[in-house]
């Protein structure tokens, strides 16, 4: 699997968060392609994922704010769950810095439809200089790989 480089978010966000300073720009979030992009050790989703729209937001606080809609399945191997979030119920929020998650936060419900968006108030480093913001999966309880990612 190959890393996501991450000096992918724009340098104008990069260079906004290293001074303190994030516009309140949203960056946009891109559905997971199934191939094979693990993101701060966090590997992507198991099946191919659409996404109509999406962005999250990052203060230098770490305050945060997503929306997603429609974050589905676009895999027909799926059967009658291709269209659908299919078992996934919620999504985590979580920021990655460098190779590593450097914090998430709680599950947020994701609808049948494959719709949600929340806030958290995450204990973000004050070095990590390009953050990326992933959404991972909750299937069966479990929290799992990145369906959607900023900088992708």
């Amino acid at each position: 699997m190959r890393k996501v480089n991450q000096l992918v978010l724009g340098a104008g966000i990069c260079a906004l968060w290293a001074s303190g300073h994030v516009s309140a720009d949203e960056m946009k979030l891109s559905a997971c392609l199934h191939n094979g992009v693990t993101i701060g050790g966090v590997a992507s989703c198991g099946k191919v994922w659409k996404l109509e729209s999406g962005y999250a937001e990052l203060k230098p606080s770490g305050k945060l704010k997503f929306k997603v809609k429609r974050l589905v399945l676009n895999d027909t191997s799926t059967g009658d769950a291709n269209g659908t979030a299919d078992g996934v119920d919620a999504v985590a929020p979580a920021v990655v810095c460098g190779d590593k998650v450097a914090a998430q936060g709680k599950p947020i419900k994701l609808s049948k439809k494959g719709n949600a968006h929340g806030s958290a108030k995450l204990k973000v480093p004050s070095d990590c200089a390009n953050p990326v913001v992933i959404l991972r999966e909750r299937y069966q309880g479990n929290i799992g790989g990145w369906l959607a990612a900023t900088g992708q």
